[in-house]
């Protein structure tokens, strides 16, 4: 009997996780800076490649100032880069689907609110307008789950709100930051048992 309850409660663990463990999960294997705007370089590294259930994959964007004067940037969420998504393309329109980046800087924020996953945000339409000076460097952590992710293949990073895009005071005119980040995600499947 002790045998029997053991084979049923072992079988049903097993099957409620075979579920899991079949589940699509996805590898960064490339990220290219497209463009950069002049007087700022960009630069994204990969901290983590994989994009699972349990952990997201994480890049961290750089930007530094490599004029020789202060540039002021003006964000809004967090500074300097905003709240970013990923979008199959590098401008997407308004009806296409982007799938947020979260970063720990949301959280330290008192100008966005959005929940780890992703699924209720909200922004404050507040600038936040800061100066980079010369030689100065900013780094921000942005994470993407795999379970986020709607496929494999090219996907850009962009701002997350329309209207919303970080710009930098340039002879005194605001100019819009424009960069391009590609990234290349592959899938991984994980054979269930």
């Amino acid at each position: 009997m002790k045998r029997r309850t053991f084979l049923t409660a072992s079988t049903l663990s097993i099957a409620g996780l075979s579920g899991c463990l079949g589940d699509t999960e996805y590898r960064i294997t490339n990220t290219a800076t497209e463009t950069s705007p002049d007087s700022l370089s960009l630069s994204v590294r990969l901290a983590v490649a994989d994009a699972t259930i349990e952990h997201p994959a994480a890049l961290t964007l750089t930007l530094e100032n490599t004029a020789d004067d202060p540039i002021r940037i003006r964000s809004y969420g967090v500074w300097p880069f905003g709240v970013l998504a990923l979008a199959p393309s590098p401008t997407p329109g308004e009806d296409t689907w982007k799938t947020t980046l979260y970063s720990p800087s949301y959280e330290a924020s008192t100008r966005v609110e959005v929940d780890r996953g992703g699924s209720s945000m909200s922004l404050d339409g507040t600038p936040i307008t800061r100066p980079l000076n010369p030689g100065e460097s900013i780094s921000r952590r942005y994470e993407l789950r795999g379970d986020d992710l709607p496929s494999a293949g090219t996907h850009y990073i962009v701002e997350k709100f329309d209207g919303r895009a970080s710009r930098y005071l340039r002879d005194d005119d605001w100019e819009t930051f424009e960069y391009q980040i590609r990234l290349s995600i592959e899938e991984q499947r994980r054979l269930p048992m």
